[in-house]
C-alpha cells in the first residue's frame, strides 16, 4: 500500500489542484508554527527573566496572536478544502471506472464478479473519503513541519538537533514494521468482505429458486460463517492497529522526554540560554505530532488505500474506445477462439462467419460459450487467440482496432437476462407516441393491455409488474426498433409460451433484409430450423 500514488494525478484533475492547496497551506501552518515558538519564547523570557510589564510587549503579543490566527485558518481551511475536494477526486475516480467497464472491456467484472465490483464502486471509494479529508493533508504537513521545525532547532541548538535525527527515524520504521502486518490483515478482511458480498448476490438472485426447494432458511447459516469470519478479521486489523499507535506514542514521548532532560540538565549547569531552552521545548513535540499523526491516521484510512490500486489497476487498462470509424457492417467472421479465465475451462468456438442477408442460429450445449461469442463480437472480452474481423465498404477489419462506440451503434444486442432502464415503457421503447409502443409491442406478440398501466406504464424497479417473459419482450422491441445493420439475439423466446415463441420466430424470420445480419442463440429446435445458416458449439476443451 503506498502512501501517495501518482496515478491519482493521472486519472483526477482535481487532485492535482488540491495537491497544490494543501502544500501552500502545509507551508502556511508550518512558517506559523515557528513564528509561535519564536515569538513565545522570546515573551516569556521577557516576561519572566527581564520582569518586562505586558504593556511594552504588546508588539510581541499581538504577533503571536496574529500567528495562532494564521496557524488556526490554515488548519481549518485544511479540512475545508480536503472535503471539497474528497466529493470531487471520488465522483472522477467513480466515473472513470464506470466508464472503462462499460464503455471498454468487461473482463473485469469477468474476473472480480458483480457483487466485488459494485462493492468497490460504492463502499471501495466512499472508504477513500477519509485518506483525502484526513491522511492526505496531514502526509504534507508531516513533510514540511518537521524538516523545517527540525532545521530551526538545529540552527539554535545542534545538540537536540542530533537527538532528533536520531529518534525521528524510529517513527517511520515502527510504522513499516507494524504496517506490514496492517496491510496483509487489511488485504484478507477485504477479500472476506468481496466473498460475503458476492455470496449475498447470488443468495438474492436464487432465492425464488431457494424457496421453492425450501432451501432459503439454510443459507442463513452460511452467511453467519462468513459473517463471523469477517469480524474476527476485523478486529485483527483493529488490534494491530492499536499496536502501532501505542508504539508512535511511546517513541515519541520517550525522545521528546529525552530532550527535555538534556536542556534541563544544560540549563542548570549554565551551558544553555533559556530562550534557546523554551525554543526547543516549544518546537520538540511540532517534529514527532505530525509523523505520529500520518501513522495513526494511516490506520484509520487503510481499507481506503487499500482498494485504490484495484481502482487504479482497472482505470490503467486499455481503453477500448479509441480507434477506427466503420460504415456499414457487411459481415462478421472469426476464426478458431480460445477463451481463459482463471479457475474456469478453456472455452473453445470453431471459426464461423455471419454475413447480412441472412437469419444465422448459435447452438450448442449450456456453457460451450454462446454467451461468451456474443460478448466477443460486441467487443466485451477478447479471446485469448483468435481473430474476429469486421467486415465494411472499407475491407476486413481487426475488431481490435475499431473504436467500441462506433461498432456498437451498428449493432442491436438483446442479452439472456436483460435489465430495464428506470421509466415509462414509451421512454424504454424509444418511440414518440403511445400509439406507436402499442404497435412496436403487438410485433413481438405483447399487449399492451396486459401490462398493468399500459405503455405509460414505469418500469425499470423492484416495483414493476411485469413478468420476467415480458421483460424480454420489451428487451425484443427495443432491439428491432433501433435501425442496426447487426441485431444480436442471446435466447430469443426463453421464458415465453408456444404462442409467443411462433410469433417471434415469424418476425425474426419476416425482419430479414438484405442489409441486415441477424444472429441468435437458441435451444429450441423451432426456432433453430427456421434460420438459413447455423453455427454448431462443441462446448469447451
Amino acid at each position: 500500500m503506498k502512501p501517495f500514488d501518482p496515478r491519482l494525478l493521472r486519472y483526477s484533475r482535481s487532485s492535482r489542484g488540491f495537491l497544490i492547496l494543501t502544500v501552500v497551506i502545509a507551508a502556511i501552518t508550518t512558517a506559523a508554527t515557528i513564528l509561535i515558538a519564536l515569538t513565545l519564547s522570546r515573551l516569556l523570557v521577557a516576561i519572566f527573566t527581564n520582569h518586562s510589564d505586558l504593556s511594552m510587549q504588546r508588539s510581541t503579543i499581538g504577533v503571536l496572536a496574529a500567528a495562532f490566527i494564521v496557524k488556526a485558518l490554515a488548519l481549518g481551511a485544511n479540512q475545508s478544502v480536503a472535503a471539497a475536494y474528497s466529493n470531487r477526486i471520488r465522483s472522477e475516480l467513480r466515473n472513470g471506472v464506470f466508464r472503462r467497464i462499460v464503455d471498454g472491456n468487461l473482463q473485469t467484472l469477468y474476473s472480480r464478479g458483480s457483487a466485488s465490483t459494485s462493492l468497490l464502486l460504492t463502499r471501495g471509494i466512499n472508504d477513500l473519503d477519509g485518506y483525502f479529508t484526513k491522511f492526505l493533508p496531514q502526509l504534507f504537513i508531516a513533510t514540511f513541519l518537521p524538516l523545517f521545525v527540525g532545521l530551526t532547532i538545529v540552527r539554535y541548538d545542534l545538540r537536540s538537533g542530533l537527538i532528533i535525527a536520531c529518534t525521528v527515524p524510529l517513527i517511520p520504521l515502527f510504522g513499516y514494521m507494524i504496517g506490514r502486518f496492517t496491510g496483509d490483515a487489511t488485504e484478507k478482511k477485504l477479500q472476506t468482505l468481496h466473498q460475503l458480498s458476492t455470496y449475498f448476490l447470488d443468495l438474492l438472485e436464487g432465492v425464488t429458486t431457494l424457496k421453492v426447494f425450501g432451501r432459503s432458511k439454510k443459507q442463513s447459516k452460511n452467511i453467519e460463517k462468513i459473517g463471523e469470519r469477517y469480524r474476527i478479521e476485523t478486529l485483527s486489523v483493529l488490534k494491530v492497529s492499536f499496536l502501532s499507535s501505542l508504539a508512535l506514542e511511546l517513541v515519541a514521548t520517550l525522545s521528546v522526554a529525552l530532550i527535555a532532560v538534556s536542556i534541563g540538565l544544560r540549563l542548570v549547569h549554565g551551558g544553555l540560554e533559556l530562550r534557546t531552552g523554551l525554543l526547543v521545548l516549544i518546537l520538540a513535540p511540532e517534529v514527532y505530532w505530525p509523523i505520529r499523526q500520518v501513522a495513526s491516521r494511516f490506520h484509520d484510512v487503510e481499507d481506503g488505500i487499500a482498494v485504490s490500486d484495484q481502482i487504479f489497476t482497472i482505470l490503467e487498462g486499455e481503453d477500448l474506445t479509441i480507434g477506427r470509424e466503420i460504415g456499414e457492417i457487411q459481415a462478421l467472421s472469426w476464426s478458431d477462439l480460445t477463451f481463459e479465465y482463471e479457475g474456469r475451462a478453456t472455452v473453445h468456438i470453431p471459426a464461423g462467419v455471419i454475413a447480412r442477408g441472412k437469419v444465422h442460429s448459435l447452438v450448442g450445449p449450456s456453457g460451450s460459450g454462446k454467451s461468451t461469442l456474443f460478448a466477443a463480437l460486441l467487443g466485451y472480452t477478447r479471446p485469448s487467440s483468435g481473430e474476429i474481423l469486421v467486415t465494411t465498404e472499407a475491407g476486413a477489419i481487426p475488431l481490435q482496432e475499431i473504436a467500441l462506440p462506433s461498432l456498437r451503434a451498428h449493432i442491436s444486442w438483446l442479452p439472456q437476462e436483460p435489465h430495464l432502464s428506470e421509466g415509462t415503457i414509451i421512454e424504454f421503447l424509444g418511440v414518440s407516441t403511445p400509439s406507436e409502443a402499442e404497435a412496436l409491442l403487438e410485433r413481438v406478440a405483447l399487449s399492451a393491455s396486459s401490462i398493468t398501466g399500459g405503455v405509460t406504464a414505469q418500469i425499470g424497479s423492484m416495483n414493476d409488474f411485469l413478468s420476467y417473459g415480458q421483460k424480454r419482450k420489451l428487451a425484443l422491441a427495443r432491439a428491432i426498433y433501433k435501425d442496426a445493420d447487426v441485431l444480436l439475439i442471446d435466447e430469443p423466446t426463453a421464458s415465453v409460451d408456444e404462442a409467443s415463441e411462433t410469433v417471434i420466430k415469424e418476425l425474426l424470420t419476416s425482419n430479414s433484409d438484405p442489409k441486415k445480419i441477424i444472429f441468435f442463440s437458441s435451444h429450441r429446435t423451432g426456432l433453430i430450423t427456421s434460420s438459413e445458416n447455423e453455427i454448431t458449439l462443441r462446448g469447451t476443451r
